[in-house]
């Protein structure tokens, strides 16, 4: 009995410590350039910072949207533009940072600028 709730206590620390080190893992800034369509035109930079928090930049000004990021999962609230959450699969290989739809009704602004770019790691 000892020997099954060392186990099980082990296996929980473990769950707990790959899911700190899976969202500690992006961070930095990664940046894309989008040219089509024009209502998401520019240089877009994603700062990822170690709190889990995301800050969006469109060519160098900071923008009201933010997000945050929670092991592979990305989460935009809702803003002007898409008044309903959005949440994203983010997977980095590299310095490459990309994102698949997990659920976004929003078909204007992330959902453009998200999904189908690939961002890199420029600082």
């Amino acid at each position: 009995m000892k020997r099954l709730i060392l186990a099980i206590s082990l296996a929980a620390a473990l769950a707990f410590s790959l899911a700190a080190v899976a969202s500690a893992a992006i961070t930095g800034k990664f940046s894309t350039t989008i040219s089509k369509p024009a209502s998401v035109k520019g240089k877009w930079t994603l700062t990822f910072k170690k709190n889990g928090s995301v800050s969006i930049a469109r060519n160098g000004q900071t923008t009201q949207n933010t997000g945050s990021l929670k092991g592979t999962t990305f989460t935009a609230p809702g803003g002007k533009a898409c008044p309903t959450v959005g949440t994203y699969k983010v997977k980095l290989s590299g310095k490459k940072l990309t994102f698949t739809v997990i659920k976004d009704s929003c078909k204007v602004g992330r959902k453009l600028i998200l999904p189908g770019h690939t961002f890199v790691k420029v600082g």
